[in-house]
């Protein structure tokens, strides 16, 4: 390597810690719809609710106790968390529409005891149609085929 070209690269490598520190990174997360929004919300609700179990060996009865660090008071959706049986092993989570323009969500998560141990199964299901009513979910898997979504209905993936 020649005298100048070392002298270049050289200024080159002391001042670019200088030029890389003061720039600045600028991420901006995709805008979402109210829609997309809301099935999001749920995606993590149920995430939430299964790391939950495996956790405490129950479901979080409330939102809060998710420690979901989301503004979940829009004026679109009404969120709610609803914990069946005793030892609350299963979980109904919902997103109803404000608005009749909007599709709404229901999410449930449910425990199932096998003879290999505790599996957790859970299903989210959206409106085929815009709804201020959320799907009518069961808690019952479909033996082989698990959680099913009721008509008018379809699976959020």
């Amino acid at each position: 390597m020649d005298k100048s070209l070392r002298k270049w690269v050289s200024g080159v490598l002391l001042v670019s810690p200088i030029l890389l520190t003061s720039c600045s990174l600028n991420l901006s997360l995709p805008k979402f719809d109210e829609s997309n929004k809301a099935e999001f919300v749920m995606q993590a609700m149920t995430t939430g609710q299964q790391a939950y179990y495996q956790a405490n060996g129950q479901f979080a009865n409330s939102i809060e106790g998710l420690s979901l660090n989301a503004n979940l008071d829009t004026g679109e959706y009404r969120y709610s968390v609803n914990t069946q049986g005793q030892y609350a092993e299963t979980v109904l989570m919902t997103a109803a529409a404000k608005q009749g323009t909007l599709p709404s969500y229901a999410g449930v998560v449910t425990v199932s005891h096998t003879t290999g141990g505790v599996m957790a199964l859970a299903n989210i299901c959206k409106t085929d149609q815009p709804s201020t009513e959320p799907p009518a979910l069961s808690s019952t898997p479909v033996p082989g085929e698990g959680l099913k979504c009721p008509p008018g209905s379809s699976p959020v993936r």
